[in-house]
């Protein structure tokens, strides 16, 4: 497998990418590149892992079919100490579990699996954890141990692969609305319901639809942590995933072509339909629409990612890597709950005994 290593060009140490200052830093001697040095000095580094990319991937049709494909696993040598590291096949980006150095595993997001953009992280570690304390404090029956030291070491970073779909449509719609008008005369009310036909068309834009584009991810969880803003992304470079973890997709086009265009015709009726706010009880009676135009993007996005065991479950909580936002299934320590429910126990037998000496008095 073909990696690259990003280096310092002054002391040859690892070089990350740092969302603080949006620069790439060598945190032996303290030196900041920009975006377009850093990319300038490895693009040919880049393309010779588009070269291996193509080898790699004539070497892999030669194999047997397999369903199960994306989940074997996959060796390849550490760039800096020559060790041996197993990843998952889908990994695009990771650390060197012996010398700790970052590695962009480059040939898997070249060729036909490159991005064609990428959110850089904007929320360092140190603020990711600061979000994970923010959130703790505000939950008092978590496990003791659950904001511990030993959970901020696990907190990764990681690059999470989405499809953005952007569309235009012809879309009209026939609806029957009611127009309810109530009145009274003396002592009688009267209602007067009218009933219209409504149509309505018109050239429609749904921007900004996404999917998830890996199969493993956590559905749920990830989608929660949206949105971000797409304003901030970059034309992909690989250099930006050096000292974060990456996924490369395994869910392409054809495998959610008809759910989009579920969501995209529920959007385009929905846009109609605000153009109805006058009337009442407005039901459907036929939809219609042609694309135009659709423009997919395959995008990287930030998230740091933390898990905890508590009682045989894993616990996965996800941190937006650009705004924050966070989300996750907290787990509940059963202890905490008992002090709580015997402190209220106590409170109301207290009431309850002040109470009936009121009544004696």
């Amino acid at each position: 497998m073909a990696t690259v290593n990003y280096k310092c060009p002054n002391c040859a140490a690892p070089l990350k990418f740092n969302p603080d200052k949006q620069m790439f830093s060598c945190e032996y001697c303290m030196s900041d590149f920009e975006e377009q040095t850093i990319q300038q000095l490895y693009a040919q580094k880049e393309q010779k892992e588009s070269s291996g990319e193509k080898a790699e991937k004539t070497a892999q049709e030669k194999k047997t079919a397999d369903k199960d494909e994306q989940e074997e696993a996959v060796v390849y040598n550490c760039p800096s100490c020559g060790a041996e590291v197993v990843t998952t096949a889908s990994t695009a980006a990771t650390t060197c579990f012996y010398c700790q150095n970052p590695v962009v595993l480059g040939g898997r997001l070249s060729g036909e699996f490159k991005p064609d953009r990428v959110i850089p992280f904007a929320l360092s570690k140190d603020k990711a954890i600061e979000k994970f304390l923010e959130m703790c404090k505000k939950r008092w029956f978590l496990p003791k141990d659950f904001a511990s030291k030993k959970q901020f070491d696990k907190l990764t970073g990681v690059y999470f692969p989405y499809w953005y779909i952007d569309t235009q449509r012809q879309a009209s719609m026939t609806a029957l609305g009611k127009k309810i008008k109530t009145w009274r005369a003396g002592n009688k009310r009267y209602t007067e319901t009218s009933t219209y036909r409504l149509v309505r068309s018109g050239d429609l834009i749904v921007k900004n639809v996404f999917e998830r584009a890996l199969k493993s991810q956590d559905r749920d969880m990830l989608q929660c942590v949206h949105p971000f803003d797409l304003t901030k992304a970059h034309p992909f470079a690989m250099s930006y995933l050096s000292g974060f973890q990456a996924e490369k997709r395994d869910i392409e086009r054809n495998d959610i072509q008809q759910q989009v265009n579920q969501q995209m015709q529920k959007y385009c009726q929905d846009l109609l339909k605000e153009t109805m706010s006058e009337y009442t009880g407005v039901v459907t009676e036929n939809y219609n629409d042609t694309t135009d135009l659709e423009a997919w993007s395959y995008t990287l996005l930030p998230v740091w990612i933390v898990t905890y065991k508590y009682k045989e479950k894993i616990f996965p909580f996800a941190i937006n890597g650009q705004t924050g936002k966070t989300y996750g299934e907290l787990p509940v320590s059963k202890g905490r709950l008992a002090i709580l429910f015997a402190i209220v126990f106590v409170l109301i037998m207290g009431l309850g005994l002040l109470g009936g000496l009121l009544l004696c008095l």
